[in-house]
């Protein structure tokens, strides 16, 4: 830090001198002119050239040369230098073995570790030998319990199938049955039926027979009648033959009733026998039926129990099969765990023998990079740590640097930022190689900023475009960074530009425009109170026009209320008035006996020149005034 701070101070000290020499050349310039126009007081003025010329914006600093690439080497592993093949300066390829460290011990912690890869190789080959018994016997665990659950289920199936089929066989009985004692009753019906009609039958022939025995009685009595009178000779033979007819037909109807009598009597037991029968198959088909009913509610009963026997066995093999399946993946898992387990154990066998060879070729320390060797304090013989660890404070064994790119480092203050891109160009002086200028280019700029002197900055890089070989990390530089360029313009020196600031006011006062007149000094009060000097330049139809003394602060441009005073009194309040400020730059021209306050426009600048845009032609010549800001130190800002 206290370097790269005299390195500044030395800078700046460089550019005080340069600005005072110049300073100098331009008093002698006129002093010079002034002899041949005679000690007149113009003749002590300084005069500027405006002329045609190339114009560079610039950020100066400092810093130091260092490699681009720069690598230091460590050692992966300790141990004991038994070759040093390289000395300080000397250049060397990428992969170019530097030094070499004892190897005996590596060589046999590796001889180690193929020993316990060969015995993790075993263990895994086991491992996988009893994995695959643990495979077969899970699965045919698995296999049975999967065949028991299909058992019970298919179990279940055909029970609930007979079942289904015995209770429809039941059903059916009790169907037919109940037809059956259907058509029983409806024959028991139609006997009964007949038996009662046999039994009106059988009235009907009684009372034909009792009819008939009433007309034999008749027929008798009538023949036995006329046979007497025939006897006596009442009636004729002919009356007497047909009461023998009448009683011969009455006799024989009236057999003829008995015999149908007697044949309705043996009808009527045959029909009650008849009756009597169909009464006992419909018993017979009743206790059929009540049987048959019981019989299904058993059948009913037996299958639920048989289903519910079946079901259960069914839920006890499912919850066998998913135990077994359970205990079947956790007992694979477990037996892959140990395989997993011991393919892990080869991995870190095998691991630790890759980092034993490593380690082994580690030994033999190469070049990562093509260079020069920049520092090397070793020697053979010598013990080297590990620096492989982010905690090792080991210090490198060399230092490799890549002498054909290098690079400067520097810092930029905070406010030149903005004016900073990759790539631009810069200057690059040594302070070793004095009247030589190196060309740069920007290639790295930091995104934070840090505290440096209490400044904030941020650190760029520069690239020596063709490094040289006579460059070297180290030397302390110069650096000018081009932000902006153009070519062949027109350039006036900057002290010759001069800032003037005009600020008017355009008040509506309306028909209090007769307490003004042209020239009278006016004072505008804001809302705040604070007032602003200026002077009335014309009074017309209601408008009031004013010009106020640029060097107050707090105006801004724009329509406004102020209140108007006169003489510390107010004439008008809440007057709308328009702010306009007007920045103009202008330079004095030298015209011989007087100077000619001349406009002018200018572009960018730096700290000698700016850049004409308008109002100035080549060779004009300017008066210069003390250096001081392009704008005139306006307090409303601006160059």
């Amino acid at each position: 830090m206290q370097k790269e701070q005299a390195m500044m101070n030395r800078h700046r000290l460089f550019l005080l001198v340069l600005a005072i020499l110049a300073v100098a050349g331009v008093s002698c310039s006129d002093q010079k002119s002034g002899g041949k126009r005679g000690a007149s007081p113009q003749a002590k003025q300084r005069i500027g050239i405006v002329k045609r010329g190339d114009f560079q914006e610039r950020i100066s600093a400092t810093g130091n040369l260092e490699a681009l690439v720069e690598v230091e080497v460590k050692s992966n592993v300790e141990g004991e230098i038994v070759k040093l093949l390289v000395d300080e300066g000397d250049y060397v390829e990428a992969g170019q073995i530097l030094l070499e460290l004892d190897p005996k011990r590596i060589i046999e912690d590796k001889r180690q570790a193929e020993a316990n890869v060969d015995a993790a190789k075993a263990s895994v080959k086991q491992a996988e030998l009893n994995t695959e018994l643990k495979r077969a016997q899970l699965a045919t665990r698995l296999t049975e319990a999967e065949n028991n659950f299909k058992i019970a289920k298919s179990n279940l199936a055909t029970t609930k199938a007979e079942s289904e089929s015995r209770l429809i066989s039941a059903e059916t009985d009790i169907q037919t049955t109940k037809n059956n004692l259907e058509q029983d009753q409806l024959s028991l019906e139609q006997a009964r039926l007949a038996l009662n009609q046999a039994k009106l039958t059988l009235i009907d022939n009684e009372a034909s027979l009792v009819s008939s025995e009433v007309n034999l009685a008749n027929a008798k009595s009538e023949r036995d009648r006329n046979k007497d009178l025939f006897e006596k000779k009442f009636v004729s033979k002919k009356a007497l033959e047909e009461t023998e007819t009448r009683f011969a037909s009455a006799t024989s109807q009236s057999n003829s009733a008995k015999q149908r009598v007697a044949a309705q009597k043996q009808t009527i037991e045959s029909q009650k026998k008849t009756v009597k029968a169909k009464e006992s198959i419909i018993g017979t088909r009743n206790s059929t039926l009540r049987y048959q009913k019981l019989n299904l509610e058993k059948l009913r009963e037996m299958r639920k129990a048989q289903e519910q026997r079946n079901q259960l066995q069914l839920d006890i093999a499912k919850t066998q099969l998913d135990q077994t399946s359970m205990t079947t993946e956790q007992e694979q898992v477990v037996s892959d765990q140990s395989k997993i387990i011991a393919e892990a154990g080869l991995l870190r066998n095998e691991s630790s023998l890759e980092t034993e060879k490593e380690r082994l070729d580690w030994t033999t320390i190469r070049a990562p990079i093509s260079g020069t060797i920049t520092l090397l304090e070793l020697e053979e013989g010598e013990i080297v740590t590990s620096g492989r660890s982010a905690f090792s404070q080991s210090p490198p064994l060399m230092t490799i640097s890549n002498l054909s790119q290098m690079v400067v480092k520097t810092y930029i203050n905070e406010v030149d930022m903005e004016k900073l891109k990759m790539d631009q160009l810069a200057e690059i002086a040594s302070d070793t190689y004095k009247g030589r200028i190196y060309q740069g280019r920007v290639i790295e700029i930091s995104p934070i900023g840090v505290e440096r002197d209490n400044i904030i900055s941020f650190e760029i890089m520069i690239e020596v475009i063709d490094s040289p070989p006579e460059l070297r990390p180290g030397m302390s530089t110069d650096v000018d960074i081009i932000t902006y360029e153009e070519k062949a313009v027109l350039l006036v020196p900057i002290e010759a530009v001069q800032g003037e600031t005009t600020v008017t006011a355009t008040a509506q006062v309306g028909a209090s425009a007769s307490n003004f007149k042209s020239k009278q000094s006016v004072q505008l009060k804001n809302l705040t109170g604070k007032t602003f000097n200026g002077t009335v330049t014309s009074v017309q139809g209601g408008q009031l026009s004013m010009s106020l003394d640029s060097i107050q602060r707090g105006l801004r441009p724009g329509l406004q209320a102020f209140a108007i005073l006169v003489k510390n009194r107010q004439v008008l309040d809440g007057a709308a008035t328009t702010i306009k400020i007007k920045r103009d730059k202008y330079v004095m021209v030298n015209g011989g006996e007087n100077s000619i306050r001349t406009p002018v426009t200018v572009g960018m600048q730096n700290e000698v020149d700016a850049v004409v845009i308008s109002g100035l032609n080549e060779k004009d010549r300017v008066m210069l005034q003390n250096r001081k800001s392009v704008g005139g130190g306006s307090p409303w800002g601006g160059k």
